[in-house]
């Protein structure tokens, strides 16, 4: 009897001898059997199609086997050196010998571990010898210095972060291996923190001496005024009859004193306005052209009177001048000439001088300086002469309010100009100003005419010098696009009368006229109409951006600046040059 047959029996229950002799049984039996042949053929075909599938897909190769050890630590960033268990080098990976700039042939020759400058880890102050760490290392301990540093013979010190374990093998240590890293970035960062940190401090200082200072100020002339009114109603307690003259004298001067602290506290609280709107950025200038020669004159006829009072005479060697001209603010450049001739005039000698010169070193400056024959300034004295409240001692002090000169120099910021002091102790001093005249140098002019090299000009009116030298350094890659630039709304549109350029970059948030009314007045001259202007401001807000399309700027580029977007922005006004017509027909040249 076949085998297959043999076994469906003895699982149905049957053998030989116990065959069964029903119909049913067999009818039974037989339909398992067929039950068993279909389903054992439909294994066999879902095998023959598995099998097809695997020789048209077969299945895809093993995953590699992982990189070796030495692939690994050729791949490692940080430096990774072997040494014997009494610090002799054995092996550096290839990030360590290019941190050491060396090979290890070069780098077994000397005592490495002398290299890293180590700190004890209690007390960071004391240096950690070479001989200490080893010792550390032998008895099983590690060591971490995450402040160390790399000494180097021909490249500059590393900052690193040094991690030292004990090689252990059958409970002897036999080895040492050092893992580093440069720390530099890490470190710039902490100098960069404590360096705002400090800034910040000093801010506070300053904010604290400048409070102090001028309550003191504030309370110097106050103190007068409540004193000599206190000693003119005591005065006026006497009946009218019994005034002597010498009472009726007395109360003259106690009126008098009260009337020069209280003009003197207005000056002061004038002063402090004018600082505070300076400071934050709301000081109004109108930069137009203005005659030198006579302003120079209408400031020396102003302080004569007190120049008179000591005897000093005052020399004008610009009366016979040729008129000069330069691109400020009337009012306030008057101000800044007469807080100059005071200061020589309150810290002169009897009797001494006061030379007044103007020149003009270059077509884009004209200077103006103010000589004195007082006691000069000391090195110390001249580093804080521009600080607020601060009065230095002279001859002639007259009381002052401390902070002219720091208005000076912000003003002369705000207009583009620039102040300085030349002085030698018991000689005298020498303020300097230097205003812009709104001219291009011949240098200027001749770079900009050459066409191989300066096709283009770009005005870019920002009041912030930080993202004019940006601007600066980004153009630097477009050597066809001259840059100048105008600190006021007011100064733009004057450079934009005088040079015509080809595109303006106009911030939105000037002091006093905002880009939106500078874009206006641009707008209204025939000949700055048809300049393409580029918006640029730190607001993007939906508002700031629609408003700006409707203003008419030709792009609204939002800071910080994306290079990339920004020098595609000048290009496409570049472009478009030629495209723009102006709002008002009968503005068109021609």
């Amino acid at each position: 009897m076949h085998s297959l047959l043999e076994r469906q029996l003895r699982r149905a229950g049957f053998n030989n001898e116990t065959l069964p002799t029903e119909s049913v049984k067999w009818q039974e039996f037989l339909s398992r059997i067929e039950r068993s042949y279909i389903n054992a053929d439909r294994e066999r075909q879902r095998l023959e199609k598995a099998l097809k599938r695997f020789q048209v897909h077969p299945p895809t190769s093993p995953p590699p086997t992982a990189p070796s050890l030495p692939t690994v630590i050729s791949a490692m960033g940080d430096g990774l050196c072997l040494f014997d268990h009494k610090g002799q080098l054995l092996f550096v990976n290839p990030a360590a010998e290019n941190y050491l700039g060396a090979s290890i042939q070069q780098l077994q020759k000397i005592a490495l571990l002398e290299n890293f400058y180590l700190h004890e880890r209690v007390n960071p102050d004391v240096h950690l010898v070479t001989s200490e760490l080893i010792q550390r290392l032998n008895s099983g301990q590690a060591f971490h210095d995450s402040n160390a540093l790399l000494e180097r013979d021909d490249q500059p010190n590393l900052p690193v972060s040094c991690v030292f374990n004990p090689i252990i093998d059958n409970q002897r240590v036999t080895g040492i291996v050092l893992l580093f890293r440069d720390i530099s970035d890490v470190k710039n960062v902490e100098a960069e923190l404590i360096g705002a940190k400090e800034s910040a401090e000093k801010a506070s200082q300053a904010k604290s001496q400048f409070l102090s200072s001028m309550s003191h100020e504030l309370r110097t002339p106050m103190n007068a005024i409540l004193g000599y009114s206190e000693l003119l109603k005591e005065d006026l307690s006497v009946p009218l009859e019994e005034f002597e003259i010498e009472h009726v004298e007395d109360m003259l001067q106690y009126v008098g004193n009260i009337l020069q602290a209280g003009w003197h506290l207005l000056e002061l609280i004038n002063k402090v306005l004018d600082l505070t709107r300076i400071e934050a950025g709301k000081l109004e200038v109108t930069i137009e052209k203005v005659e030198l020669i006579e302003l120079i004159k209408e400031c020396v006829s102003f302080v004569t009177p007190q120049a008179e009072k000591h005897s000093l005479i005052i020399n004008n060697t610009t009366e016979k001048s040729l008129p000069h001209y330069a691109l400020v603010d009337r009012g306030r450049l008057k101000q800044i000439m007469i807080n100059l001739l005071s200061n020589a005039v309150k810290y002169n000698r009897d009797e001494g001088r006061v030379i007044i010169c103007l020149s003009q070193p270059s077509l884009e400056y004209v200077r103006f300086e103010v000589e004195d024959t007082g006691l000069g300034l000391t090195a110390e004295q001249k580093e804080k002469v521009f600080d607020p409240f601060i009065r230095l001692s002279g001859l002639n002090v007259i009381e002052g309010t401390g902070i002219g000169l720091t208005i000076t120099k912000r003003l002369l910021d705000i207009m583009d100009g620039r102040i300085g002091v030349e002085s030698e102790v018991n000689v005298g001093s020498t303020f300097w100003v230097e205003i812009p005249t709104g001219e291009l140098s011949s240098e200027n002019d001749e770079t900009l005419s050459n066409k191989d090299l300066r096709k283009y000009i770009l005005l870019y009116v920002e009041d912030s010098r930080t993202n004019v030298s940006l601007v600066a350094q980004i153009l630097k890659v477009r050597p066809d696009i001259a840059l100048m630039s105008a600190h006021t709304g007011e100064m733009g549109l004057e450079l934009a009368r005088r040079h015509h350029p080809d595109v303006i970059l106009l911030d939105i948030n000037l002091p006093g006229m905002d880009g939106f009314e500078v874009l206006e007045h641009l707008r209204e001259d025939a000949d700055s109409c048809h300049i393409p202007v580029l918006a640029l401001s730190a607001n993007d807000t939906l508002h700031n951006l629609e408003r700006g399309r409707e203003a008419g700027f030709l792009n609204y580029i939002v800071k910080p600046l994306d290079i990339k977007q920004f020098l595609e922005a000048i290009d496409e006004a570049l472009e478009s040059t030629q495209d723009i017509d102006c709002p008002n027909p009968s503005l068109k040249k021609g």
